[in-house]
């Protein structure tokens, strides 16, 4: 072999070796979501739980956007327009107590440059499709002492969330992670099991269902604003499913 020759393959080996060696300038970051009770009473087999218990059956979510804000401190965030937040639009409706799915739900997936984010904002608003969220950003439904209850609110509202040890701030830095927004319906079942020991849990319309909204159904706005006062403090960010 010729000099000439040797030279071209020793030219293309070290290329090929700085090709493998160069850094991802971003990372694939999966968003998930779940509800989540240490009761056990949000499963599809606790419809049967005894009296005096609440059982959440069904719980809706609709997402219409998603912003993951970059960390203001991040020298990334000065020095490359790149490096602003990264915005994500839906819909992106989610059904979290689905029998047929996974306990934690995939919201979107998205490759998004390295940099360090502080915090991720949620805009919850109304659903435009056909069905039972059509208008509705999020219901529950369930049972209260064996009967009937549907909370729902058409109210849009925005939900910042970070973790509660700022030591977890997520960076990006050309790897994979997953983040889970975890709801925990605990203190919601409580609440709900309060009201109805105070007999303020009616079904004022004769409909066989207590319905308790935002928009004042059965009369219930004041309650409706109280639950869902409830469920933005329940909601958290977590790095494990």
């Amino acid at each position: 072999m010729n000099k000439i020759s040797i030279l071209a393959l020793l030219v293309i080996a070290a290329s090929s070796c700085s090709d493998n060696q160069t850094d991802s300038t971003s990372g694939n970051v999966t968003l998930k979501a779940s509800a989540v009770s240490s009761t056990g009473k949000t499963s599809m087999t606790a419809r049967t739980a005894v009296a005096s218990a609440v059982v959440i059956t069904d719980f809706k979510i609709n997402i219409g956007s998603i912003k993951l804000e970059t960390d203001s401190e991040d020298i990334r965030h000065t020095e490359d327009p790149l490096h602003e937040d990264v915005k994500l639009t839906g819909p992106f409706l989610l059904d979290l107590l689905d029998p047929d799915k996974t306990l934690s739900q995939v919201i979107t997936s998205v490759s998004i440059p390295n940099a360090k984010y502080e915090e991720i904002k949620f805009k919850f608003q109304p659903s435009t499709l056909a069905g039972e969220m059509n208008g509705k950003c999020f219901m529950i439904k369930g049972t209260v002492d064996g009967k009937s209850f549907m909370v729902w609110s058409t109210k849009q509202v925005e939900l910042g969330m970070d973790f509660a040890d700022p030591s977890k701030d997520f960076t990006v830095n050309g790897t994979d992670i997953s983040l889970n927004i975890k709801i925990q319906l605990d203190a919601i079942m409580a609440k709900i099991t309060a009201l109805a020991g105070q007999g303020l849990l009616t079904d004022t319309d004769g409909d066989g269902v207590i319905e308790i909204s935002t928009d004042n159904d059965d009369g219930h706005h004041d309650l409706g604003e109280l639950i869902r006062d409830l469920l933005e403090k329940q909601t958290h960010l977590d790095d494990k499913d």
